[in-house]
C-alpha cells in the first residue's frame, strides 16, 4: 500500500489557484529531509548547527573545575544581585508606598474639611441674603403714619 501526500514546501504561496501539486510517495522520502539529491541551503545550515552543537557537547563531557568555579561565582553574584534588589525594593518602594498612603489619607481628610467649609459658606451666603432683605424692609418701612392736618 502506497501512501500519498502533497509536497509541502516552505516559502510563499503561489498567486494562482490552478497550480498542480506534485504528489510523492512517503516511501521515497521527503525531499528536504532525505540525504540524496539537492538539499535546500537553510536546512543544511540548520542540520550543521545541530550536529556541531551535539558534537561539541559530546567532546567536552564534564565541565572543568575552572568552569565550575566561574559558574559558582556567577551564581553567587546572581544571589547577591537578587538580595540587593529585594533590599532596594523593601527600603525604597515600600517606604514610598507608605508615604503615599499617608498622603492619600491626609488628602481625603482635607477634602472632607473643604466640603464642610463649602457647605457652611453656602449657608452663610443664604443667611446674609436673608438679613439684607430684612434690613432693606426695615429701612423702607414707615413706622409713623402720615398725618395730615
Amino acid at each position: 500500500m502506497e501512501s500519498r501526500s502533497a509536497n509541502i514546501v516552505a516559502g510563499e504561496a503561489s498567486e494562482t489557484d490552478d497550480d498542480e501539486t506534485e504528489v510523492i510517495s512517503i516511501e521515497k522520502g521527503i525531499p528536504h529531509l532525505s540525504t540524496s539529491g539537492p538539499v535546500p541551503l537553510s536546512y543544511t545550515f540548520a542540520r550543521e548547527a545541530v550536529e556541531s552543537s551535539a558534537a561539541a557537547s559530546a567532546t567536552t563531557g564534564v565541565a572543568s573545575d575552572e568552569e565550575m568555579q566561574r559558574m559558582h561565582v556567577r551564581h553567587t553574584m546572581n544571589e547577591r544581585c537578587i538580595s540587593l534588589l529585594n533590599e532596594f525594593i523593601h527600603n525604597t518602594v515600600i517606604s514610598v508606598s507608605k508615604q503615599l498612603n499617608e498622603t492619600d489619607n491626609l488628602l481625603m481628610k482635607s477634602q472632607m474639611v473643604l466640603q464642610n467649609t463649602t457647605t457652611a459658606v453656602k449657608k452663610m451666603n443664604d443667611n446674609t441674603h436673608q438679613m439684607e432683605s430684612k434690613l432693606q424692609d426695615i429701612l423702607t418701612f414707615n413706622f409713623v403714619p402720615n398725618i395730615n392736618i
